[in-house]
């Protein structure tokens, strides 16, 4: 994955693992509207990600693949092991609000 923004990408999630003794076992498809990459100056480690998300993703699990049970996974796609170190919600729209 390299740096801007991608395209439409259906994932398949399963119920996530800290969440099982509240909810059943299910999967899932979810759709990641688009996302997109911006670098840290000064970290070869480090990146911000944006994303715009089907309402019910599970976006922690979808970053480091929750032991497969996310598939694709930001880690997956990069090929290593991928961590949420701040998960800020900065929008939401609720298009069933929305009239046409």
């Amino acid at each position: 994955m390299c740096e801007g923004e991608s395209e439409k990408q259906k994932i398949m999630q399963q119920t996530p693992i800290r969440v099982l003794h509240r909810q059943s076992l299910l999967e899932r498809e979810k759709l990641i509207n688009w996302m997109k990459i911006e670098r840290i100056a000064g970290s070869s480690q480090y990146f911000l990600l944006y994303l715009c998300t089907q309402a019910g993703t599970y976006i922690k699990e979808f970053v480091h693949g929750d032991l497969g049970r996310s598939h694709p996974s930001v880690g997956s796609i990069l090929g290593c092991r991928a961590e949420i170190l701040q998960l800020d919600v900065t929008d939401v729209k609720m298009d069933c609000f929305l009239t046409g």
